[in-house]
């Protein structure tokens, strides 16, 4: 019964975490944007997030998908 609630805790804790921040730094270039290949003078666009140096964490969207749906039942609701 312990362990249940502390894996239920760690994956409500994981969810609140992904409605209060969506994207983390991007695993290829770090969060730099670019990445550093040896010989070239100038370094290209990171191809995962095209230089944008943040991603979407996964289950994000599916999180922020189903907030949106709730809230509008609610809406429709009253």
């Amino acid at each position: 019964m312990t362990a249940f609630l502390i894996i239920f805790a760690l994956a409500v804790a994981w969810l609140a975490s992904l409605l209060l921040k969506p994207f983390g730094k991007c695993l290829l270039c770090r969060g730099k944007g670019n990445i550093r290949r040896k010989g070239k003078r100038r370094a290209p666009k990171c191809p995962l997030c095209r230089g944008a140096r943040r991603r979407q964490r996964l289950g994000s969207r599916t999180v922020h998908r189903i907030r949106r749906q709730v809230a509008a039942h609610w809406r429709g609701v009253r």
